[in-house]
């Protein structure tokens, strides 16, 4: 299941740095990179 979410600030120096985001689709836990909201591992 795809679950898309908004993370409303923004830092300049987050460029490439993983937030942890507990997923409200599955309850676990997912690594999102701040720039482009990717999950850390997602090859596409």
């Amino acid at each position: 299941m795809k679950v898309q979410a908004w993370v409303a600030e923004e830092h300049p120096q987050a460029a490439s740095t993983f937030e942890l985001v507990r997923c409200p689709a599955c309850t676990q836990v997912h690594f999102v990179n701040r720039a482009d909201g990717k999950l850390l591992g997602d090859k596409s």
